[in-house]
Parts: C-alpha cells; structure tokens; sequence
C-alpha cells in the first residue's frame, strides 16, 4: 500500500505535468498577446491573460546568434518594433524545447518575412515550408542588404555557427 506521503507527492507531480502541458499545447492557433521581452532575433517572450507567459520561436526563419556578426543588430531592430507591443500569433507548432513556433504579426506586418526580406535573418530551409521566406532571403542577397551587405566575408549560417561553438566549448 502507498503512503499517504507518497500519494500526495504523486498527486502533486500529476498536476504540474498536466498544467505545464496546458502552457505548452493547449494554446489556440490564433491569439493576440503582449510582447514581454526580446531573447533574440527569433525568440520572443509573450505575455497572455488566459495562458500566461509563452516563449516563441519565429517559425521559419533563423537569426544570428547575439555573439554573431548582425546579432545584436537583429536583436534591436526587433525590439524596437514590437517590445511591449499587443502582437497576433499564429501558431505551427510546438517545438522540443516546449515553445510555441509560429508567425508574428504587428499592424499587419508578418515580422517572421520582414526579418528575412531586409537581411536580418536566413530562411531555415530545414524548417521552412513557404516559397514566400525563400524569395524574401533571395531578394535581400541580390540587394546586398544586412547580413547579405560585406562582400569580402561570407555570411556563417546561424545553426552551423551554433554547431561551431558546441565544438569548441
């Protein structure tokens, strides 16, 4: 027979896998919240009334990394646009690390697209389903615009500068 101890302490862990299940999974597709903070040029943090707070990743689109060239430029130019500001998600999915992944929209802008159209960002080809980010990454590279503008050093894709510094670490 189990303890009353141990029932409690099972009970209680029932109940945080269950709400943090709730936090992660059970948002509606289409919701409006409030941006609480800038983690970097493709992580967001939101605040919702009904859901709390949501940690979202821009579906799409990778950023450079804050200690990578154009890092922290991304990083302000996304801050200066939506910090503090009521934006719409549109949720994809839900990633391994327990984020929403999806696409941000303020005053009609789709901040995933612009990211990547004015050179602040790469098309994730990995993950990317629409021609429309792939066209925008183009369209920035012919320009020469952001991270597309130093002819002289090519530009090191943020999953393989990731990859880079795991193995130096």
């Amino acid at each position: 027979m189990i303890s009353k101890f141990k029932k409690t302490c099972l009970i209680i862990l029932i109940c945080l896998i269950n709400v943090h299940s709730y936090a992660g999974n059970n948002n509606p597709n289409i919701f409006y919240a409030k941006v609480l903070k800038i983690v970097d040029g493709d992580t967001i943090h939101l605040m919702h009334k009904k859901y709390g707070k949501i940690k979202v990743r821009l579906a799409e689109i990778d950023a450079p990394e804050i200690d990578q060239p154009h890092g922290k430029k991304t990083t302000n130019i996304l801050f200066k646009m939506i910090d503090n500001k009521i934006v719409k998600l549109k949720k994809i999915t839900t990633d391994r690390y327990s984020r929403v992944v999806g696409l941000v929209y303020y005053q009609n802008i789709e901040i995933n697209h612009y990211l990547v159209r004015n050179g602040l960002a790469w098309c994730y080809d990995k993950y990317n389903n629409r021609e429309k980010i792939k066209n925008a990454e183009n369209l920035a590279r012919k320009e020469k615009i952001g991270i597309w503008s130093n002819n002289a050093v090519a530009p090191i894709e943020p999953w393989k500068w990731r990859k880079n510094r795991k193995k130096n670490e």
